[in-house]
């Protein structure tokens, strides 16, 4: 008899500038909730606003994380990543990261706008495009093991318009480059109908050669984690599997009790 481990790999404590939640309780919440693996994914970003690396408490947060992941043992799985912004401007910076020996490392585009040259005006549509071109690239860079919310626009633009064609043969390339695609939920919890990318973009992925998939929330509000998972994994397009990480090498989640 196998079992199929429920895992949320997307998460943002207070360790990230926009939670305030704990580790500790998001290992309570798991517990309580039947989550077998959470991931700390906290940001990492470097753009014309703001900068998350400097300053970034590392040890503090690894001390923390090593202190739990023992507590909480044979209770739930805790594992440590990180989320990095746009890591295809910032090679320097991806290099320290895998200093620190994640367990998992999510590639995400944040802020593409403050790349390109200051006072320009993108329309929702400009934007999105955008959005997709940095995906690409960041995507042909790779150095990374999660494609974090491919199309985040959706969950901010009540007009969003997908270019599927686009966004589908950018996950042609992660299935080629071996980078996972994440399906992310919280766009969900916005109010908006389809998950980030969508199941369809998803479907493509899997016939052009995608096996592995992250299902995750995405959260920074405790009571989010692992929100939308069994729903989304009964709608998994087959024959793809759900999938997590321990330094950085894939694990399958469906195992042998």
């Amino acid at each position: 008899m196998s079992k199929i481990l429920r895992c949320d790999l997307h998460t943002h404590t207070n360790y990230s500038f926009d939670s305030t939640v704990t580790m500790q309780q998001y290992a309570l919440k798991a517990i309580e909730r039947g989550i077998d693996v959470v991931c700390f994914t906290d940001h990492i970003d470097c753009n014309r606003h703001y900068n998350t690396f400097d300053g970034f408490q590392f040890e503090a947060r690894n001390a923390e994380f090593q202190r739990l992941k023992q507590q909480f043992c044979g209770q739930v799985d805790l594992l440590l990543g990180f989320e990095i912004g746009e890591p295809h401007l910032h090679p320097e910076i991806m290099q320290a990261v895998y200093e620190c020996k994640p367990d998992m490392i999510i590639g995400s585009i944040h802020h593409p706008a403050d790349y390109e040259p200051s006072g320009k005006h993108y329309s929702r549509r400009e934007y999105e495009q955008l959005y997709n071109r940095y995906v690409r690239e960041m995507v042909q860079f790779g150095g990374f093991d999660v494609l974090g919310h491919a199309d985040l626009p959706k969950k901010y633009h009540d007009d969003f318009v997908e270019d599927l064609d686009y966004i589908c043969q950018t996950l042609r390339l992660c299935a080629e480059k071996g980078i996972v695609v994440e399906i992310n939920t919280s766009s969900l919890r916005n109010g908006v109908a389809a998950t980030m990318p969508s199941l369809k973009a998803i479907q493509y992925y899997a016939q052009c050669g995608g096996k592995y998939v992250t299902i995750n929330s995405d959260s920074h509000n405790v009571n989010d984690l692992g929100c939308d998972y069994q729903h989304t994994l009964a709608s998994l397009p087959q024959p793809l599997q759900t999938c997590y990480f321990v330094n950085r090498q894939l694990k399958l989640t469906n195992v042998k009790n």
